[in-house]
């Protein structure tokens, strides 16, 4: 029962990622702002650096194949940048997992990292054709600052639910 705990945790922030956020924060603001919620990426990143590099790359590529599925046309865009993502977010020293500090730190540049791969992507197959500095000021910028405090709220939350998991694996290795 308790493997079942991330998976349906990282689904369910994609069902409110995709439909209640959508209700109380409108997706284009009226000055053309665009705001994003990646909760999920959040996750993937949390699960990276507390269950290691293969755990964050599996929920990743999963969770990238879902996004691929639900909001895109091009097959394998959101799957290779959440996988990257979580690869590059994983690389944590053990006291990374002690300090809200640091992961506040690697949350953000994960965020940046990810939005930045998406664009650059769907820029270079000239899939979009948004100038760097207008994605930047109207998408990057608004959603990496949504997404941060989200990061902040999640933070605490997420340490104890990985401690927990954490303790019952030892529990059932016994």
């Amino acid at each position: 029962m308790i493997r079942f705990v991330l998976p349906f945790l990282l689904f369910l922030l994609f069902i409110i990622e995709g439909t209640w956020f959508q209700i109380f924060i409108p997706f284009h603001l009226d000055n053309g702002v665009v705001l994003v919620p990646r909760f999920t990426l959040i996750a993937v990143v949390l699960i990276a650096i507390y269950r290691g590099a293969g755990s964050g790359i599996m929920f990743g590529v999963l969770v990238g194949v879902l996004y691929d599925f639900v909001y895109n046309e091009l097959i394998g865009v959101y799957m290779f940048s959440f996988g990257l993502t979580a690869y590059i977010s994983s690389f944590t020293i053990p006291a990374v997992r002690h300090s809200n500090w640091w992961q506040m730190l690697i949350v953000f540049c994960a965020i940046f990292i990810f939005e930045w791969l998406t664009y650059g992507l769907y820029y270079l197959i000239d899939y979009t054709d948004i100038y760097f500095e207008q994605f930047f000021v109207m998408r990057l910028l608004p959603s990496w600052i949504l997404n941060g405090v989200v990061a902040i709220v999640l933070l605490y939350p997420a340490r104890l639910l990985f401690q927990k998991l954490e303790t019952y694996e030892e529990l059932e290795q016994r």
